[in-house]
């Protein structure tokens, strides 16, 4: 039998919005495709740069889409942001449940009042309101940390692209001229935390981001495959400097012998 992509790594880590998902329907043949890779004896984690869910809702979501995953086999950007702060830091918050309870296990106290916040931690919300800009601009002002989750500036729904927490970070930035630390992808902390979940050896990335999960996983040495299922759709017109080791349409390819991104 011809050697499959997967049989050159340790393990696989997958993105979540863009391969598996689009909102919160599943992607054309990924359940499949997964059941299929897990039979094949691949190690998979999940990752996404979505921080306003928890591992355990974010495995309820793969659940009904098709695809069975243990919380402690997906990663967020909200724990990757958690764990750049050191425990019983006082931080005021822009975000969701899943950024907020990631602080609270890593002993984070969350403020509300600008004048008390060492940090500021920004992951995507829904339920953004003005205030929460103005106490975020007033703490970074005065001199606080300035934390994002990610900096996803849009976010792949079933009816197209909505505002990603690299937006609510853009204002920020805007009112307060400085730049957030980023937490997700592509920046290293939620990759090595993906890794500490992974055998040792060689390991590819999965990913629908040219900007985010490849560049990423390629500046720590990783081999990456660009998926054209979410916000990418054409290799050719995605631009950028970061070239992916392989190109696929369908997650089923890694089963499938090697083809690169120069190749096909």
């Amino acid at each position: 039998m011809a050697e499959a992509v997967v049989d050159r790594y340790a393990g696989v880590v997958l993105d979540i919005d863009g391969v598996l998902l689009r909102g919160s329907d599943p992607i054309a043949g990924a359940p499949d495709a997964v059941a299929a890779l897990r039979e094949h004896g691949v190690e998979l984690v999940f990752v996404t740069n979505n921080a306003a869910a928890t591992p355990a809702r974010m495995a309820e979501r793969l659940e009904a889409s098709g695809v069975p995953a243990a919380p402690d086999a997906i990663v967020t950007s909200a724990l990757a942001a958690a764990v750049l702060i050191e425990p019983s830091t006082r931080c005021l918050v822009i975000g969701e449940d899943g950024l907020r309870s990631a602080l609270d296990e890593r002993g984070c106290v969350v403020v509300e009042d600008p004048d008390e916040a060492e940090v500021v931690v920004v992951g995507w919300s829904r339920n953004l309101v003005w205030d929460d800009l103005r106490r975020a601009t007033l703490a970074i002002g005065a001199g606080a940390r300035f934390i994002g989750t990610n900096a996803d500036v849009s976010y792949p729904a079933s009816e197209g692209k909505l505002p990603g927490n690299g937006a609510i970070l853009a204002a920020l930035s805007a009112a307060t001229g400085r730049e957030p630390e980023i937490a997700g992808k592509p920046e290293a902390p939620l990759y090595r935390a993906a890794a500490a979940r992974l055998p040792d050896g060689p390991l590819l990335m999965v990913g629908d981001r040219l900007d985010t999960d490849i560049k990423g996983a390629a500046a720590l040495g990783w081999d990456t495959a660009l998926m054209l299922t979410g916000v990418t759709d054409s290799y050719e017109s995605a631009g950028g400097s970061s070239e992916p080791t392989y190109v696929l349409e369908r997650l089923e390819e890694l089963l499938e012998p090697p083809a690169t991104a120069d190749s096909g």
